[in-house]
């Protein structure tokens, strides 16, 4: 199985830049989704052994299409086969691709809400992205007293319902997108993450991370549907990410792109 994407110009434009990064969002429908996703052909015996204690039906509809999905996408990248690929998760970290010391490192990080997954692809640097779909109830002040600061729950509180909705979840995406691209993922207290609203710069105020990974993040936060929120993180010291959006086929054999970076 091979993923239709724009190929041209594709690896060259993520080596282009440091913070340039690729973005692969995809909308999951049980309708469309092809036979050999639901028989999880391309996964290997990890990802199916998950997949088959995965309850209820949409969770397990989801991973596999996610996965099958990264598979897909990684192989644009790598020029291996989808099934063939291989990953290795080191002291409890991130995971990552096993690649030969003579071949750059493509770094990804891997995400999905209710109906979206999401697949940030970089050279060398770290990434994370995270995805929330938009909910229209009211927020839980146990939730907003566990994942927000002092400060930020003071911009939070006086906003009306949906403004409110929308604040809190582009904060909780940008956090969780920082986390996952450290490794730690909710080990870490998201309260001590912070993000400059004005050069979208992150840091982590958690003596759970190592000092030198608490600084030097930049994050970028997009709306790919109406209910849907997604954020990526990336390592940098001075420019946040560069996307290039692509948009994959409920089919997950089609892609095509969506914005271009820096427009």
């Amino acid at each position: 199985m091979k993923l239709k994407a724009p190929l041209v110009g594709l690896i060259e434009s993520l080596d282009a830049s440091e913070t340039a990064a690729h973005l692969w969002i995809g909308l999951v429908s049980q309708e469309r989704l092809p036979q050999w996703v639901d028989d999880a052909t391309l996964l290997d015996s990890r990802e199916r052994d998950i997949a088959r204690r995965l309850t209820p039906a949409d969770n397990r509809t989801m991973f596999l299409a996610s996965h099958a999905a990264l598979r897909l996408v990684l192989s644009l990248y790598t020029g291996t086969e989808p099934n063939e690929l291989r990953f290795e998760t080191r002291h409890g970290q991130r995971p990552e691709l096993v690649w030969s010391a003579e071949s750059l490192p493509v770094r990804f990080s891997l995400t999905h809400t209710s109906g979206l997954f999401a697949v940030a692809v970089t050279r060398r640097a770290a990434c994370g992205v995270d995805a929330e779909q938009l909910s229209t109830g009211v927020l839980d002040g146990a939730t907003l007293r566990t994942t927000l600061s002092a400060s930020e729950l003071e911009r939070v509180r006086p906003l009306q319902s949906s403004e409110a909705v929308m604040a809190f979840h582009r904060l909780w995406t940008r956090k969780e997108a920082v986390l996952k691209a450290i490794g730690t993922g909710l080990r870490a207290d998201p309260r001590c993450v912070s993000v400059d609203a004005e050069d979208e710069g992150a840091s982590v105020n958690d003596p759970s991370v190592e000092l030198h990974l608490r600084t030097g993040w930049r994050v970028c936060t997009l709306l790919p549907t109406s209910d849907h929120v997604v954020s990526v993180a990336i390592r940098s010291m001075k420019e946040k990410p560069h996307l290039m959006l692509f948009e994959l086929e409920p089919s997950l054999d089609v892609a095509r792109i969506r914005v271009e970076p820096d427009e």
